[in-house]
């Protein structure tokens, strides 16, 4: 079951993230073992002060409502100027039936490049309703690709170290101590907390901006 949250104003979201502080490296730090498949930041700069880790599940509601309310916005106004590094993670729950194999869509696409993984995860978000129910993946990340990266897609899942890597990404979610989605991590100098998942989009780029003028 998702994880839910409600709004916080900056000073609660501070001593809300302080409270649950996780010792040690970031998730990214952690999480070597995954580099040989996949790009882990997006973002224009993989040394961006600040790093937001996400576990998600594209089956999960709250999941696409952090995707598309928060995520996308603090890609657009921070990752893609350098400021953050925003890394997804797949951690698909057992009981959404289709979340494994859209978790497998996204890992492949997130092969091709990170702006075909943003389209092919903007798709999976955008028409979760539909293919929640019917379990037609296939037509909805085929929407987004040419015909020549679609078939590229489909022959990367074919590699068994794709489905390694999803399980190396639960585990270390668990080890990690996450219990729901979406669940999402801030690593700021020195420090790795973790954020309400029901922030929106305005408090947190108040505690963003906040973490990036420490960094200064």
């Amino acid at each position: 079951m998702a994880a839910t949250g409600k709004s916080f104003g900056v000073a609660a979201l501070v001593l809300w993230a302080a409270s649950l502080a996780v010792g040690g490296a970031s998730a990214l730090a952690a999480d070597k073992a995954t580099e040989e498949l996949a790009p882990r930041c997006l973002g224009t700069d993989p040394n961006a002060p600040v790093v937001m880790e996400v576990f998600s599940d594209f089956q999960c509601p709250a999941c696409r409502r952090f995707y598309l309310e928060v995520a996308r916005p603090v890609m657009a106004d921070y990752a893609m100027k350098g400021r953050v590094c925003v890394v997804y993670h797949e951690f698909p729950l057992n009981s959404h039936e289709h979340a494994r194999e859209a978790a497998r869509y996204s890992v492949a696409a997130g092969l091709l490049g990170q702006q075909d993984w943003i389209k092919v995860t903007d798709a999976l978000y955008v028409y979760q309703p539909q293919w929640s129910v019917n379990g037609r993946l296939e037509a909805v990340v085929a929407q987004v690709l040419s015909q020549e990266k679609m078939a590229e897609v489909k022959k990367r899942m074919e590699d068994p170290k794709l489905e390694t890597q999803i399980d190396r990404e639960i585990a270390l979610g668990r080890q990690l101590g996450v219990r729901a989605t979406p669940t999402v991590f801030i690593q700021a100098n020195g420090k790795t907390e973790r954020i309400p998942p029901g922030v929106q989009y305005p408090i947190l780029r108040r505690y963003l901006d906040t973490l990036l003028a420490q960094a200064q």
